[in-house]
């Protein structure tokens, strides 16, 4: 594990364009259960915005973007208060994406529940284990809560496994109506090169106009690999060539991203690919796309 405070290059804040995190994760697993943090003793611990904010602002980024943590289901109101007080005191974090269960008997009243809150964008559960089948994003009451997102302006995050990539395709084809982000470039295996399965998914997903892909999550595709900024560049490019600047975002995932590496180290490879790209491209995958995403003023 690199450890967040490790030594890097001193940065001119001046010569570099600023950032927003749109995967930004904080966490009292003291308060809040979060049963899969068991398998991974290195972040079963309160990961605070105090020291969240402490590694980011050195890097660039100036506004970050709340993403839900995967808490155990009973206690999914609990994250949502946390959440709002999130946003009233802490002025980096601008939005939110929160949990929920769409395809569950309980998720139309929490839908009438977080549309209330004025700062939350959308909505996530995380998708990619292996006990969630690919035909699962194709249940009929699971389209129908979607489509229900869409009606209510929220959009939804997909945070799924490369092989849920054709079901996911054939998912937006059934929600004409709803937005979508796909989460951490579909969760590409990084460490074993480029998948031709992995970039025709890719392809095909970017041709619905509705969706977005966020740039993020690299390190932990890895594997425990050792890696370098050359190691993601390959999927960074596939990444801008099928959606274009304009529907790519960038991600931390602070502070998953310290598990064999570092949001510093994941901020210097991404600015290492985006220093081939022009100004206003560079612009709109570190801030400018997220700002139409998120609804940031």
């Amino acid at each position: 594990m690199v450890q967040e405070n490790s030594p890097i290059p001193p940065v001119s804040l001046d010569a570099i364009e600023p950032i927003i995190d749109t995967h930004v994760h904080v966490w009292d697993p003291t308060k809040i259960p979060r049963s899969w943090l068991a398998g991974m003793p290195l972040l079963n611990r309160r990961c605070s915005i105090e020291e969240y904010e402490s590694v980011a602002t050195p890097l660039g980024i100036q506004q970050g973007i709340y993403i839900e943590t995967a808490v155990d289901e009973p206690f999914l109101g609990a994250e949502l208060e946390g959440i709002s007080a999130l946003l009233e005191n802490h002025s980096r974090i601008r939005a939110a994406v929160v949990g929920g269960r769409p395809g569950s008997p309980g998720f139309r009243s929490w839908l009438r529940r977080i549309a209330d809150e004025p700062r939350v964008a959308g909505v996530r559960c995380v998708l990619h284990p292996e006990t969630v089948t690919a035909d699962a994003l194709l249940e009929s009451e699971f389209i129908a809560d979607l489509r229900r997102l869409g009606e209510r302006g929220l959009h939804f995050e997909l945070c799924i496994r490369p092989d849920q990539l054709s079901a996911a395709s054939e998912l937006l084809a059934a929600c004409p109506g709803t937005n979508f982000v796909l989460d951490h470039l579909g969760r590409p295996r990084a460490a074993r090169g480029l998948d031709d399965d992995w970039l025709e998914g890719l392809k095909r997903i970017s041709e619905y106009e509705s969706i977005d892909v966020k740039m993020s999550a690299l390190i932990e595709c890895c594997e425990g690999a050792a890696w370098t900024a050359a190691t993601f560049e390959p999927f960074m490019r596939a990444a801008v060539d099928a959606f274009g600047p304009s529907r790519t975002i960038w991600g931390g995932n602070w502070p998953v991203c310290t598990i064999n590496g570092s949001l510093a180290r994941w901020v210097a490879a991404t600015r290492a690919f985006l220093s081939s790209c022009a100004p206003r491209d560079r612009s709109e995958i570190l801030s400018g796309t997220a700002g139409r995403v998120y609804r940031l003023s």
